[in-house]
């Protein structure tokens, strides 16, 4: 097993650097913490790494990869051995603020970054005059898509220590969604199944203090004319039961808002929580809203680590 700390960070990609910056740091708040070429690395308040976003420059939207931290530079080499043995692609690499680490693809074609030394730059958990925006606090989750549920869950569960504490079943009582956490949280990773034969990545989540900061997402990008970038919500779910908002980038990219989850006290003892197809409204909005065809159906799709190049689709 390949000993995994957390979610780390995510890259996503943006046609336009300046508008990006402009919604993901001077509207929503997430701290600069500096552009270099083509890139810029945002964190929350509370983070201290160097970043838990990347935007990267690039001709449409997309997700170049997930960052996962491991518990200590030795686990590297274990890694690469053991993901090789399993047939999948491994390649080394590295990052602003990280100088090595493994890219590779899970088995069903999601792009994963691991790494375990990342550059400290300080956190802002009591700069109080230097929030913004909504303060996000920290990466929170990570939601995608791929066409083998079964197989990329037993791969996280398996190889990486991951367990489930939801799952969504369909009418016919095969599950459509799980959601998995490592450290305890209500998840730190969700998929959902799809007929597409390519992976695709649905949202990153960050976490705030607060239901308010949920709430005063919507009223920042309403007091600039963006009501079209609000998504869904504000809303509760049933599943994880956090209050959440998503919004979308001026690419389509999505990012929920989210707070109040639950956290697993005693792994041992926990039983997944099952959803079944008749309580489906309830499962993704506790309060049974009107959930948008968009949440439903639209997500980026991913990149190929050894082309660069998108898999395939974009809805």
């Amino acid at each position: 097993m390949i000993n995994i700390l957390r979610v780390s960070h995510v890259c996503i990609r943006v046609s336009d650097l300046d508008k990006a910056r402009y919604f993901y740091s001077e509207l929503l708040g997430l701290v600069e913490t500096e552009k270099d070429g083509d890139y810029i690395y945002l964190r929350g308040i509370e983070e201290g790494q160097h970043h838990s976003l990347i935007l990267k420059k690039a001709n449409s939207a997309g997700l170049p990869y997930i960052g996962l931290r491991v518990t200590k530079g030795e686990e590297l080499d274990k890694a690469k051995q053991e993901l090789e043995g399993l047939g999948l692609k491994v390649m080394r690499f590295r990052e602003k603020g990280v100088s090595d680490g493994l890219l590779f693809e899970t088995p069903q074609g999601i792009p994963i970054f691991l790494y375990y030394e990342m550059e400290y730059v300080g956190d802002l958990r009591l700069a109080f005059h230097k929030h913004r925006g909504v303060s996000p606090v920290r990466l929170a989750h990570v939601n995608y898509i791929v066409n083998d549920l079964e197989k990329e869950t037993d791969f996280l569960r398996k190889i990486m220590g991951y367990y489930e504490t939801e799952m969504y079943l369909d009418k016919d009582g095969n599950r459509t969604v799980v959601w998995l956490t490592k450290r305890g949280d209500s998840h730190e990773i969700a998929i959902a199944r799809s007929d597409k034969n390519f992976p695709g990545f649905h949202h990153e989540t960050y976490y705030v203090h607060d239901v308010r900061d949920v709430i005063k997402a919507a009223d920042i990008l309403a007091s600039v004319g963006l009501w079209d970038n609000i998504e869904r919500g504000p809303g509760r779910h049933g599943a994880t039961e956090g209050y959440y908002i998503y919004l979308r980038d001026f690419d389509r990219n999505r990012i929920e808002f989210f707070t109040n989850d639950y956290v697993v006290l005693d792994p041992d003892k926990w039983k997944p929580v099952v959803w079944t197809y008749d309580q489906y409204k309830y499962r993704s909005d506790f309060w049974s809203r009107p959930i948008p065809q968009s949440w439903l159906n639209e997500w980026v799709p991913v990149e190929d680590i050894s082309t660069g190049q998108l898999k395939g689709w974009s809805k």
